[in-house]
């Protein structure tokens, strides 16, 4: 007991150390090996199962039979009709009877021709003995046949006579059928002796496939346990212990004890929390900092926080901003309803960071809000906005102003030099197209162009139900890895899109976000912002908004 005891231990270590890949490749390699050698057992037994069945209904001997019985029931027709021709005494039924027995005659030659072949090929000697004796009768009959035949043929009343008196046509046919006894004798009994060992064969041909079949249940569950005890329940125990983690338990530590990728994938998610941990408690400290030392920074972030998102019957919506720095990005966005029913979409992106930046930021939020529940027209808005520039000649920014009307899906816009917004579709099985871009109307916002009238123009376009505005800025697709120049670009968010299951609001701005921080290395070098709206198929109206940056789908 003590040593079953000691080999179980070792096997377990063994075990443990060893790969899972090392394990799946014994696992899949053995179960491989007794798959061909089943496989291989059944294709045989059905083989040979299937050559049986056909020796069975098409043996030699089989053959014979149905050849000889085919011989036997021409004979017997071109008999009776030769009978009728010899004795026909009027011309029309001479004509027939003649014409008839011409046939059966033909049919009996090339019946017999094939019996004389198979003779030739037979290789057992008492069948072929037997069989050449009862073809030496049919050509004795045939030649009486002939010669009747030749005295009808020439008016010899008397030869013809003389030979039905004898009758040796008939004495021919009888012999013929004595002899045609031990034929059938000796072929039905070769007939059987084939059909028995068929049945032999059929019936060992079952017996391996129970056994293989047998094997083959038992084989199922010892892999099913094997790959529960090796893959699944070391797998079940990692993905609880993540889960645990992802649900706020970050002072549990991850391990496990098991193959070594599974074990590597547990140490890399212990590194993960505590990173995690670190990252949360440097977060803590400069929020304390934040609200200690800095109340001017977190002031400005709530000035250019966004309103809440209307909720529009028949659309979705979905909006988020990641800053690259600190608590404050030069990038904002809004979404704000107008007296008439429609909606402004209005994203900025200011240049530079840091609180002046901020500053500069509420200054033109402000002044575009103004404009637009004044007049809500893209163009003069933007001109209005850029007095913000007046005294920061070195600063710039780019925005685009997009009013939608949500009945008719008619969008008018002016883009003062911002990455140009987006109208999405998404086609089946072809990703995601661009339906419409919403390029720049006029310069970026600046003290350049303070004085010049008509420097921003006001375009329309529409959104047609099923498609997807989206309004983003320049850090989503200039994300890029640190000290590279590959940047993600439209081609790379839209690849993104393309493999999401449901083209939403949410699910864009959350994909788009993730891939770009991504392709960028996990750390943004710009300020990114996103805001998405969808247009579904019902009536629309603009109502009070919601909380938590989304609106659901009514209508």
């Amino acid at each position: 007991m003590a040593d079953l005891v000691a080999v179980t231990s070792a096997w377990h270590r063994l075990m443990t150390r060893t790969s899972l890949q090392r394990r799946v490749s014994v696992m899949g390699g053995a179960f491989l090996v007794i798959v061909l050698v089943l496989t291989v057992l059944l294709l045989g037994s059905a083989l040979r199962g299937a050559q049986n069945e056909a020796a069975e209904t098409s043996s030699a001997a089989g053959r014979l039979v149905e050849q000889v019985d085919a011989l036997q029931r021409t004979m017997v027709e071109a008999q009776s009709t030769h009978q009728l021709y010899i004795t026909a005494s009027t011309l029309d039924r001479l004509r027939t009877q003649g014409a008839a027995r011409r046939e059966l005659l033909q049919k009996y030659d090339d019946t017999r021709a094939v019996l004389v072949a198979a003779a030739g090929r037979e290789e057992n000697p008492v069948v072929r003995q037997e069989l050449e004796v009862v073809l030496a009768d049919a050509a004795d009959w045939r030649a009486q046949v002939d010669a009747q035949g030749d005295y009808k043929q020439r008016a010899d009343a008397q030869g013809l006579s003389d030979s039905i008196a004898d009758e040796p046509a008939a004495a021919a046919f009888l012999t013929f059928y004595r002899d045609l006894d031990p034929l059938h004798t000796t072929l039905r009994t070769l007939q059987d002796r084939e059909r028995d060992q068929a049945v032999a064969e059929r019936n060992r041909a079952r017996e391996i496939q129970f056994v293989v079949a047998a094997v083959s249940l038992l084989l199922v569950p010892a892999v099913l346990y094997l790959v529960r005890r090796w893959v699944i329940h070391p797998l079940g125990s990692l993905s609880e212990q993540l889960l645990r983690v992802g649900g706020g338990d970050l002072q549990t530590p991850v391990s496990l004890p098991g193959p070594p990728e599974l074990a590597a994938v547990a140490a890399s998610a212990e590194t993960m929390r505590r990173r995690i941990l670190d990252e949360l408690a440097d977060a803590v400290s400069a929020r304390e900092a934040l609200q200690q030392g800095q109340p001017l920074v977190a002031e400005v972030r709530d000035q250019l926080t966004a309103h809440d998102l209307p909720v529009v019957p028949g659309w979705s919506s979905a909006a988020a901003l990641r800053p690259a720095e600190g608590l404050l990005a030069g990038d904002w966005y809004d979404v704000l309803p107008l007296k008439d029913g429609r909606f402004a979409v209005v994203v900025a992106d200011v240049s530079g960071h840091g609180a002046r930046a901020g500053i500069v930021a509420i200054q033109l939020k402000r002044l575009l809000e103004a404009a637009l529940h004044l007049a809500p027209e893209p163009d003069l808005a933007l001109a209005m906005a850029a007095r913000v520039f007046s005294d920061e000649a070195e600063r710039f920014a780019s925005c685009v102003v997009v009013v939608v009307d949500p009945d008719s899906g008619t969008v008018t816009y002016a883009n003062a030099g911002h990455p140009a917004p987006l109208v999405l579709r998404a086609d089946d099985g072809d990703g995601v197209r661009v339906v419409t871009e919403l390029e720049p109307t006029g310069p970026l916002l600046s003290w350049l162009h303070l004085d010049e009238p008509g420097s921003w123009r006001t375009r329309t376009a529409s959104l047609a139900p099923g498609s997807l505005l989206v309004v983003f800025t320049d850090g989503l697709t200039e994300a890029r890895p640190t000290g590279s120049t590959d940047e993600l670009g439209i081609a790379g968010v839209l690849k993104a899109l393309g493999r999401l299951p449901e083209l939403t609001p949410q699910a864009l701005v959350d994909e788009a976000l993730d891939v770009a921080r991504r392709h960028s290395g996990g750390r943004a070098r710009d300020d990114v912002t996103l805001v998405a709206f969808s247009r579904g198929q019902g009536p629309a109206r603009v109502v009070p908004s919601m909380r938590d940056g989304a609106s659901e789908t009514l209508g």
